[in-house]
């Protein structure tokens, strides 16, 4: 057995790997100091309160999966995460007590009664691997690592048995039936191949197929690696673009389990995920809500300090600083590097930024307050994989640290079937549940995909076609949406947002027949248009007025509603889905054509009611007017002095 610790920590300092007694250095002032304190306390609290058990009552857990004694996935990270900090605190101060905690811990992993799945039971039609399985493989193997120089011969027997009797052996079956997740190039195949593969690091010359566990997880996750966009975009949504820290946790393992050969994480596509995760994170720290999310959870940005050790990257530690938990996470810890000093990315990253990939997003802030920031407002013309919603052409704006033209997200936990029927019979995926054009509200056209085909199917995709940027007026975009939507002529939007807080959208479309046109903008709060179209959307910190006009032919009527799953919808377990308000505005009209323009002014709460007024040149709010002709739109300031148009 080669020297200990081999993963993520090194025995002997070389090729710039940080050993036990850096990390020791480390932890004797400034950050480190405070996060090692947060982890310790964790680790000796667990001492009083003994292992995580499989129904255990934790924060948000839902109540079937304790009393089904489902291993859920907040109860096996929970688990994986005390045995990795017993470890982690045996390793760094000797003291035997966490020695303890953690074999505890194992023991409840191990035993079929105390914990008798390593699979969640929403899972079961899958197969007996899954995500939780593949998350415990890692951890263990991380746990056993840290462990292995002060365990007995026995000791590491029954360690290593017990990983290979629930976790490896249950794999290597999985793999023989050719599974869906090694083909689907997404978060399963990452999570379950990477754990194992971290498994045959820290078990290697030790288990007679470990070497086949790393090369398995080293083929596979580079090849999951080749769907990320070219500037990191998510292949599967914003709300699942953390599952990049399976891959990023993979290849900080390998690197200390090569003896530091490689830095994987200094080459594509880790430093531009990284970026493109600081694009789509608004303030105060929560993730774009498009596709399967939870749009008022925060951002848990443990990968990022990783990538930022790696490539001595200051702005990404500064992002990391900013929104990392207190609860704070062993390898997350162990990845942090004090050394590296953060950089405010004012000045440093663009305030306007469009993408081609996966989504095609295009975003607009006034500035990188992490907290509060005045504005931005944030769309997308394209789809993405296996968590993607009819969503094409979606915007939102925040403002000062709020939701305010919104996107409802997913469901607050998914429906039973909601992975395998169509997603679109669900409000929240459909194009119902989207700020987007809708025509005879037909859903927008998707291409079908079958689990376990590889994801090159050909698919429907809006193209941002034009887009500006003013330094210190706004930028702007438009995004031609014609191939998404059946019977149309023509579909475009045209997104302008001036400094700090106004922005026009018009919507454009020629339809082939006569059908009815919807456009409708989901809120906040209840906002309700007069007969003007005026409307105002308050909340804690922002406000905004807002105005509907149809340029187009005929009359517009507008109406508020709301959405709410019925009650006794559950997900695969029994769990009730939260019967949600979504509140939106509905504008419709009749015809084979429309030109619709939503104007819209962010402001802080409290400021004083303002409404955008009609006049010869367009509409005007403050200093700023808006006009609008056949050849586009225009946002100007009454002097002259700023200017944005498309």
């Amino acid at each position: 057995m080669t020297d200990r610790p081999r993963l993520f920590l090194a025995s002997k300092s070389v090729n710039g790997l940080r050993t036990v007694d850096d990390l020791r250095r480390d932890i004797a002032s400034g950050d480190s100091q405070e996060m090692w304190a947060q982890l310790l306390a964790l680790a000796e609290q667990a001492i009083i309160d003994g292992p995580v058990e499989i129904d255990a009552d934790l924060p948000s857990r839902r109540p079937v999966n304790r009393t089904a004694h489902n291993p859920d996935a907040l109860v096996c990270v929970a688990a994986g995460e005390q045995l990795m900090r017993a470890a982690l605190a045996h390793l760094v101060t000797g003291r035997n007590e966490f020695k303890v905690s953690a074999m505890a811990q194992l023991e409840v992993l191990y035993n079929p009664e105390r914990w008798p799945d390593w699979v969640d039971h929403s899972h079961l039609r899958f197969g007996n691997v899954d995500l939780r399985t593949g998350t415990l493989a890692r951890d263990i193997g991380v746990a056993y690592d840290w462990l292995a120089e002060s365990l007995s011969v026995e000791e590491r027997a029954w360690v290593i048995e017990g990983l290979d009797r629930r976790g490896i052996q249950p794999y290597f079956a999985a793999l023989e039936k050719d599974p869906w997740w090694t083909h689907d190039l997404h978060n399963w195949l990452t999570v379950i191949v990477g754990g194992f593969g971290v498994a045959g690091m820290a078990l290697d010359g030790e288990h007679p197929d470990a070497q086949k566990l790393i090369d398995y997880g080293c083929l596979k996750i580079e090849e999951a690696l080749t769907v990320y966009g070219p500037e990191g975009e998510c292949n599967e949504s914003v709300g699942y673009s953390s599952a990049c820290r399976f891959p990023i946790n993979f290849y900080l393992a390998h690197r200390y389990w090569s003896g530091g050969k490689e830095n994987r994480l200094q080459r594509s596509p880790f430093p531009e995920i990284c970026q493109w995760i600081m694009h789509t994170t608004v303030p105060a720290g929560k993730a774009m809500g498009f596709g399967d999310s939870w749009p008022e959870r925060p951002i848990d940005p443990e990968y990022i300090g990783a990538v930022a050790a790696a490539n001595q990257d200051g702005v990404l530690q500064w992002f990391y600083g900013q929104y990392r938990s207190k609860a704070v996470k062993a390898l997350e810890f162990i990845a942090y590097d004090p050394q590296v000093g953060p950089e405010s990315p004012e000045g440093k990253m663009p305030l306007f930024k469009t993408y081609r990939a996966q989504g095609r997003l295009a975003i607009s802030r006034t500035d990188w307050n992490p907290q509060s920031t005045a504005c931005v407002v944030y769309g997308k013309a394209g789809r993405e994989d296996n968590h993607d919603h009819n969503d094409l052409g979606q915007l939102c704006i925040d403002g000062f640290g709020d939701r305010l033209i919104t996107d409802p997200g997913s469901p607050s936990t998914y429906p039973k079937g909601y992975g395998d029927a169509p997603r679109e019979k669900y409000y929240n995926a459909s194009v119902l549940g989207h700020n987007v054009l809708m025509f005879g509200r037909e859903e927008q056209r998707r291409s079908p995909h079958v689990r376990g085909e590889q994801l090159t199917t050909v698919r429907y995709h809006g193209e941002t076609v034009a887009e500006t940027f003013v330094p210190g007026v706004g930028g702007a975009w438009k995004m031609d949406l014609t191939p998404v939507y059946e019977g149309v002529v023509s579909v475009s939007r045209t997104v302008l947002h001036m400094y700090p807080g106004y922005v026009a959208v018009l919507d454009e479309a020629e339809l082939e027949n006569d059908r009815d046109i919807s456009l409708r903008w989901h809120t906040a709060d209840r906002a309700e248009a007069d007969g003007d179209g005026h409307f105002t959307v308050l909340t804690d910190n922002a406000q905004l007025s807002g105005v509907i006009i149809n340029l187009s032919e005929g009359g517009l009527h507008l109406a508020r509603h709301e959405h709410q799953y019925p009650e006794g919808t559950t997900d695969a377990v029994g769990n009730a889905v939260e019967a949600r308000h979504e509140s939106y505005i509905d504008a419709t009209l009749h015809g084979d054509r429309c030109r619709l323009l939503t104007l819209f002014c962010v402001k802080p709460a409290g400021a004083a009611d303002v409404e955008w007024a009609q006049n010869e040149q367009g509409w005007s709010l403050d200093d700023v007017q808006v006009s609008v002709t056949d050849s586009g739109v225009e946002l100007s300031s009454s002097s002259g002095s700023r200017q944005i148009t498309l």
